[in-house]
């Protein structure tokens, strides 16, 4: 994997065929574990969709949906009635941002030729998208395996049966890290410099 900063703030994504069909797996996982939680289609008005009001009056029973929507407020009453007016438009601006990675990534499911590296130019309006997908996978990766705190990621790392989702969520970390910077960069938070993404990963 690399990744190289392009001249208009966006990023450049090169990965290998392995690497983009695990992306796109992961990213279509996570559409279907969204739209299991959905109570409506979505609206095919992006701006009508992330404004639909609805939702259920407790938090999910499954532990990464509960990660990924949890409530906003400590009294139970309170979080019933803000999670049932914003949980579904939420949930759909959630899906509109994974549903455009899995769109760039243009895989359709299927997996590219092994032959070929996976190129994806990531335009500066679209990084927030990126990243906020990119979080919930790893939220989602989290909740699963029971990565509650930092020290339990060395723990999970020497188990057997972790070690390859650690490696995962550490993998996306990393593409994380250099949207964040790309980010940072063009609204003038950091230096010009684009740091630990443009290498090997």
């Amino acid at each position: 994997m690399r990744l190289l900063p392009l001249q208009n703030g966006g990023l450049r994504l090169l990965l290998e065929h392995d690497e983009a069909a695990m992306l796109d797996q992961l990213v279509t996982q996570l559409i279907h574990l969204l739209q299991s939680h959905s109570s409506t289609a979505l609206d095919p008005d992006p701006l009508f969709a992330s404004l639909e009001v609805g939702g259920s009056d407790e938090a999910p029973h499954d532990p990464a949906l509960a990660r990924l929507f949890p409530n906003a407020y400590e009294g139970e009453e309170e979080a019933g009635e803000f999670r049932r007016v914003t949980e579904q438009g939420l949930l759909n601006r959630k899906m509109q941002d994974a549903m455009q990675l899995t769109s760039a990534l243009g895989l359709g499911g299927g997996m590219p030729d092994e032959e070929r590296t996976v190129e994806v130019d990531i335009v500066a309006s679209e990084l927030p998208s990126w990243a906020r997908t990119l979080t919930a996978l790893r939220l989602a990766i989290a909740a699963r395996i029971g990565l509650d705190a930092a020290e339990d990621h060395a723990a999970l790392l020497d188990d057997d049966e972790t070690r390859g989702t650690v490696m995962v969520f550490d993998w996306l970390a990393a593409i994380l890290e250099s949207v964040l910077a790309i980010m940072a960069a063009d609204r003038g938070d950091g230096d010009d410099t684009f740091g630990p993404g443009d290498s090997d990963a």
